[in-house]
C-alpha cells in the first residue's frame, strides 16, 4: 500500500485545493503516472503517483481545501515501496 499524501508546495504553504482526480478508483498507476491536480496561492500543480498499483481510495473530493502532508489517496499493490 501507498499513501498519496499532499507535498510540501513552498516555504509557507500549509494546504492546498483538491482541482480535479486524473485518475479513478481501480485504474492501474506507474510511479511518474500523474493523479491528481492542486492548487495552492502561487500555481496550480499535478501530483504523481509515486508508486506503481492500482487506485483503491480517493479520499478528498475537488474543492476541497486540505493540508499539506494530508493523505489523500491510496494506491494498493504493485511491490515494494519506493526508496
Amino acid at each position: 500500500m501507498h499513501e498519496i499524501r499532499i507535498p510540501k508546495l513552498g516555504m509557507d504553504t500549509v494546504d492546498c485545493e483538491i482541482q480535479q482526480w486524473l485518475v479513478k478508483i481501480g485504474d492501474r498507476v506507474s510511479p511518474s503516472t500523474p493523479v491528481l491536480e492542486v492548487e495552492s496561492e502561487k500555481a496550480v500543480i499535478t501530483i504523481e503517483a509515486g508508486a506503481e498499483g492500482t487506485i483503491g481510495e480517493l479520499r478528498a473530493q475537488p474543492g476541497q481545501t486540505v493540508a499539506v502532508g494530508s493523505v489523500v489517496g491510496i494506491i494498493e499493490g504493485g511491490g515494494p515501496e519506493p526508496k
